[in-house]
């Protein structure tokens, strides 16, 4: 598979969630914001070890943001916050360390670049010991509701490694112009 091709791949466990989401409201108007090849794999079974078109999951995603998020940056942190913590209980529960959210987030970090997506790079910088920078080197201007998802599952792996008072800011937002999107984390 060529480096390009890998790029636009994301992990099985982070598509299903998107997937059921348009499943669950089989009422709303889907052929309006879906491809056929999204409405495509909507309708197949997403499987933890696949890996998945992004462009896909993108076009998904925006769907659900739209529709059902009402274009709301905290709904997607909110989903980030619950579907982050079911899977960091199952698939990515190695990712948690308890009491030491620093080490989680650093696991988490490693997690993220070699099973999310593929391509994905980021570079996480310790602050001191309760905050830390984390710069995700993205350029594609769609990977807003990204990266608010992203946003809840810092805070939720934070809570569940025993941090208390999670805050999980922007710095820099590629969407907006940045160089890349960096999220300054902090916790109690």
């Amino acid at each position: 598979m060529s480096d390009q091709s890998e790029k636009g791949l994301i992990k099985g466990p982070i598509v299903v969630d998107i997937v059921k989401a348009i499943r669950s409201a089989k009422d709303k108007p889907w052929d309006k914001y879906l491809s056929d090849e999204a409405r495509a794999m909507v309708s197949q079974q997403i499987f933890p070890t696949g890996w998945y078109s992004y462009e896909l999951f993108l076009e998904c995603l925006h769907a659900v943001y739209e529709v059902l998020g009402n274009n709301d940056p905290e709904v997607p942190r909110q989903w980030g916050k619950t579907f982050g913590k079911g899977l960091l209980e199952s698939v990515y529960k190695n990712a948690v360390v308890p009491g030491d959210p620093a080490e989680s987030l650093l696991k988490l970090d490693v997690i993220a670049v070699r099973a999310f997506r593929k391509g994905m790079r980021t570079k996480p910088e310790k602050v001191s010991d309760k905050h830390y920078l984390n710069t995700v080197f993205d350029d594609d201007p769609r990977g807003e509701p990204v990266y608010y998802i992203l946003q809840g599952w810092i805070e939720a792996l934070i809570e569940m490694a025993g941090g208390k008072n999670p805050r999980v800011e922007f710095v820099e937002k590629h969407w907006e112009g940045g160089e890349a999107t960096v999220f300054d984390i902090q916790w109690e």
